[in-house]
């Protein structure tokens, strides 16, 4: 062999040795690794459970997702698709949901019973806030009355008149409808009132309401002549009327009642005109279911109509209905949907000024009869809105 060849092989040789080292110690580092993984996992199976802490607060926070969000609250939150928004309070979740099973319980009935329509069309569009109002009589519309007419109405003034009428709010009244009702669904019929408005309402227990607006001739001399003939003369005169007084007894007992009523000063009365004192409570509800039963239009008052009358709610579509009864958790969300939440003190103050009433109190005054009658005529708000019938035991007779 020569000695070129003697070299190549030598070299040859070197080379095999080096690329077989290279190639031993890559397959021991490669099984020390997976011994090490394996090793890992070991540790990990065998790893005590970790002590379980009480949560954090803002463990306790709900993360809303935008698919999560109620339709009322979508309005306010519209992040891109499938992506969390900030952390959100349990507490508004709570609420969220509260207002969104309200709205299921109405929205079920309605559809069973082919969408009733009652008739009624008593809203508020408010352009500023992009929101609609529906006011219900004894659950804080007074305080939300003035606050709309303070800051959107813009009444001079002078202007003669109550400056806090209902009336000074009617160039946001809804009346045009877009189209003819009865469409078989729940819609947003109205002109000027865009389709992603939130609709809003605050209601409160029909009893309560119903008492509330009776005390107002009790307390208030002025509201006896402004209510004479809404309820307070019929009232008074059908609880009144003795079968065995003449027809001249009746009506001069009846002028007698006009001038005490308006506040006439007369120089003789008779001394035996029971006439002469504002509404009972019992005189009051009788007038009311009575007049309901004979299809008497007087019965459709809005200070005491149901509720669910009031508001159509078979025929409007309402996002939020806010329980005056639970302000202290529900207003604050409500103001932060339709951006009041810098009035927050005004509105909560407000509604805890509310008249403390006591519902039993003045249905223990009432007959068992008169209870069931009254309880019956606000059987649907009862259904509707998660209140319940008040009912007192009572020494009086039946019918009396």
């Amino acid at each position: 062999m020569t000695r070129i060849g003697v070299s190549s092989l030598f070299r040859f040789l070197i080379l095999f040795t080096f690329i077989s080292t290279l190639y031993f110690w890559h397959i021991i580092l490669s099984n020390q690794d997976q011994g090490i993984h394996f090793l890992n996992t070991e540790r990990q199976v065998l790893a005590p459970a970790p002590v379980t802490l009480p949560p954090k607060q803002e463990e306790l926070d709900h993360v809303i997702t935008k698919k999560e969000l109620p339709p009322s609250a979508r309005k306010k939150f519209k992040p891109p698709p499938d992506t969390q928004v900030e952390v959100l309070p349990t507490a508004f979740w709570d609420i969220m949901s509260r207002f969104e099973e309200r709205n299921k319980v109405i929205n079920d009935f309605c559809e069973l019973e082919g969408y009733p329509d009652f008739e009624q069309s008593n809203m508020y569009y408010i352009p500023k806030l992009d929101a609609t109002w529906i006011p219900v009589f004894g659950a804080s519309s007074t305080l939300w009355k003035k606050f709309f007419i303070d800051h959107y109405a813009h009444i001079p003034v002078n202007r003669p008149g109550d400056h806090y009428d209902l009336g000074n709010l009617g160039k946001f009244l809804l009346h045009y409808r877009k189209a003819k009702k009865g469409t078989g669904k729940k819609t947003r019929n109205f002109k000027h009132e865009p389709d992603d408005s939130l609709r809003f309402t605050v209601i409160r227990h029909p009893l309560y309401r119903l008492i509330a607006h009776f005390r107002k001739p009790q307390l208030d001399r002025g509201e006896l002549a402004a209510l004479k003939d809404q309820w307070v003369r019929p009232s008074i005169l059908l609880g009144r009327n003795d079968p065995s007084w003449t027809d001249t007894n009746k009506a001069k007992f009846a002028l007698e009642l006009d001038q005490w009523i308006n506040g006439h000063l007369t120089p003789v009365r008779s001394p035996n005109n029971p006439l002469l004192s504002p509404p009972t409570f019992p005189e009051f509800v009788r007038f009311i279911v009575d007049a309901d039963d004979k299809g008497d239009e007087r019965a459709s008052n809005g200070h005491w109509l149901p509720i669910s009358e009031w508001l159509d709610i078979c025929q409007n579509d309402i996002d939020i209905i806010v329980k005056q009864e639970n302000f202290k958790s529900e207003f604050p969300i409500l103001l932060e949907e339709i951006d009041l939440t810098d009035h927050k003190d005004y509105f909560l103050d407000g509604a805890s000024r509310a008249d403390d009433i006591k519902i039993e109190d003045y249905m223990g005054q009432l007959s068992l009869v008169d209870q069931q009658r009254i309880n019956d005529f606000y059987e649907l708000d009862y259904t509707l809105f998660g209140y319940q019938p008040v009912f007192v035991e009572t020494d009086h007779i039946l019918g009396k």
